[in-house]
């Protein structure tokens, strides 16, 4: 008689022909589903984030500027060009109250960089401290009316803290951030490619939390007056324009 056909029963042990068949399936579906991800994963946007300087606790000295939100202003020295460092705390905080009183004035901060291009966030790990010398100035020009398309961000994620920090899928997280007095930019791109980033203020060149989180991580058109302080520009938008 010819050989029966191989039939597992769930209280025999399996034929070797169906374990063979099954392994072989399994290693197939494996290396197939690894391969879909691989594709994905490379199909994927580029996206360029910022990082967490490693090289430890930093002090920069320069002047403050509290208006919208505490900004280091530091002057161009060998290594560096003049740049603005804006100040945040741990977790989704923004600068400590303090700061606001040492407007105008020379400060060393204390704290961790995080860097982007050419911007820097510190997590400061202390507060502003006055210092004795007098402050630098920190030069101011109007540039006029401007209208832009970009992306609502806080500056602490898209600069590194977090990655994405930006799109919607960020959407809550800058949102709480900006609330919680992280500053938030504006930030736009050209045909190039090219980032700038924007700290956005009211009309009035006073903080925007509240309108600006509850757009952050929509791509928006906002028309405004543009000023450049010292190493930063400052976007100024009325605030019924993000309603």
């Amino acid at each position: 008689m010819p050989p029966a056909d191989d039939f597992y029963v769930g209280y025999f042990r399996a034929p070797l022909r169906i374990v063979r068949f099954v392994t072989y399936v399994a290693i197939v579906l494996v290396l197939l589903t690894d391969g879909v991800a691989l594709l994905l994963y490379r199909a994927q946007e580029n996206r360029a984030s910022g990082h967490w300087d490693e090289s430890g606790e930093v002090a920069i000295t320069g002047t403050m500027v509290a208006r919208p939100y505490p900004v280091v202003q530091v002057a161009a020295s060998a290594g560096r060009p003049a740049h603005a460092v804006l100040l945040v705390s741990e977790g989704k905080a923004g600068a400590p109250a303090t700061a606001a009183a040492l407007d105008g004035k020379q400060v060393t901060v204390r704290g961790y960089e995080i860097l982007r291009d050419d911007l820097t966030v510190l997590q400061l790990d202390q507060d502003p401290a006055l210092e004795t010398g007098a402050p630098g100035a920190v030069a101011t020009e109007e540039l006029g009316p401007r209208t832009f398309i970009g992306e609502i961000v806080d500056a602490k994620c898209f600069l590194g803290a977090m990655v994405p920090g930006e799109g919607k899928v960020h959407k809550d997280c800058a949102s709480l951030c900006i609330l919680g007095g992280i500053p938030p930019l504006f930030v736009t791109r050209d045909g190039a490619g090219k980032v700038t980033y924007r700290l956005l203020a009211d009309q009035d060149g006073g903080p925007i939390a509240e309108a600006a989180a509850s757009r952050a991580g929509e791509f928006i058109t906002l028309t405004g007056d543009l000023r450049r302080v010292g190493a930063i520009e400052v976007f100024r938008v009325r605030t019924a324009a993000l309603e």
